[in-house]
């Protein structure tokens, strides 16, 4: 198990020098994610998706994990724009995505789907998701070095 170099993330984040869906081959754990994303005043949303098989269960996942149930059963589109902007206080908002590779294995297609609309819509607003685990590898997005 690789774990990412205390306060490496956090002076990433800091410097503004991650935007979009980025592969990190480290494991984090939830709290230490959230440790990062606070040292860094970014807000920290942790998604574990292990067992996800398809883009709804993906989005019903997510949607559960961070508290926001009326978005089960809703479009992609519209679990991004809730997670991504409708953060309060609104400011810079850094995604740690754990447990993606059931989803990858059993339906790649969808996978890379997910972190395509991810990356827009990280790249229209100050934003960043951590595909991180140090296990597998996630084709069609750029690989994070430890630094």
């Amino acid at each position: 198990m690789a774990a990412p170099n205390p306060g490496l993330l956090a002076a990433m984040l800091k410097a503004q020098r991650l935007n979009g869906v980025l592969r990190w081959k480290v494991t984090f754990t939830e709290s230490g994610f959230k440790g990062e994303t606070n040292l860094a005043a970014w807000n920290g949303i942790w998604i574990e998706t292990s067992a996800v098989k398809s883009t709804q269960d993906f989005v019903d996942v997510v949607a559960n994990q961070t508290s926001n149930p009326k978005l089960v059963g809703s479009s992609l589109a519209q679990l991004i724009e809730t997670i991504i902007s409708g953060v309060e206080p609104v400011g810079n908002t850094c995604i740690g995505w754990s447990g993606w590779q059931d989803l990858l294995k059993t339906d790649p297609q969808a996978a890379l789907e997910i972190a395509e609309a991810l990356d827009i819509a990280c790249q229209e607003r100050s934003a960043v998701v951590i595909v991180c685990d140090s296990v597998g590898s996630f084709p069609g997005i750029s690989e994070l070095s430890q630094g």
